[in-house]
C-alpha cells in the first residue's frame, strides 16, 4: 500500500508554490501605505483616496462592504475602519495587531460573557470598536502609537 502526504505529489506541491508565489500583500494596520492594494485585490472593490492636511483615507468599496484606511504623512497605516453587511478579514486588516486584538477580546469575553452587541478594547498598543447589527456592522482600530497628533479618535469613522 503506497502512502504519501499530498505535499509529496509534484502537482500539489507547484500549486503550493505558484499560490504563495503570487498571492498579494494585503495592507493591515502598521504597513506601508503601498500594501492596500493587496486589500483591493481582495475585496474585488474600487479604491479611491482623499488626502487631508494630516492624513489620507483610501477607501475601498465592494459589494456590500465599505473599508478605510486611514495612513500617516509618513505613509503607515495608523486606523482601519469598515461598515457593511459583513466583517472582513480582521486578522488581515489588523496583521500584527491581531494577537493583541484576540487577547483583549479574550478577556473582556471573561469579565462579561455576550454572543452579540457592540464591543470596545483598549489596549497601549490597540484600540478596537465595534457594533452594529445583522446586514449593518461596523467596526475601526486604531494604533494609538502611530497616530499622527493632529487625529483624533473621531476622526476615523
Amino acid at each position: 500500500m503506497l502512502h504519501y502526504t499530498s505535499m509529496s505529489n509534484p502537482i500539489v506541491m507547484f500549486a503550493a508554490i505558484v499560490l504563495s508565489a503570487t498571492s498579494p500583500a494585503l495592507a493591515a494596520l502598521g504597513q506601508p501605505e503601498a500594501s492596500i492594494e493587496g486589500d483591493r485585490q481582495s475585496l474585488g472593490g474600487e479604491r479611491t483616496t482623499a488626502v487631508g492636511p494630516s492624513y489620507s483615507v483610501a477607501t475601498i468599496t465592494s459589494t456590500g462592504l465599505t473599508v478605510r484606511e486611514y495612513v500617516s504623512p509618513d505613509g503607515i497605516i495608523f486606523a482601519v475602519s469598515w461598515r457593511g453587511i459583513g466583517i472582513p478579514n480582521l486578522s488581515v486588516l489588523l496583521g500584527d495587531y491581531f494577537q493583541a486584538y484576540e487577547d483583549a477580546r479574550s478577556e473582556s469575553l471573561k469579565k462579561e460573557p455576550k454572543l452579540r452587541g457592540p464591543m470596545a478594547f483598549a489596549t497601549a498598543d490597540l484600540i478596537i470598536e465595534t457594533g452594529g447589527h445583522m446586514r449593518d456592522l461596523w467596526g475601526r482600530a486604531v494604533a494609538p502609537a502611530l497616530l499622527p497628533p493632529s487625529v483624533t479618535l473621531q476622526d476615523i469613522r
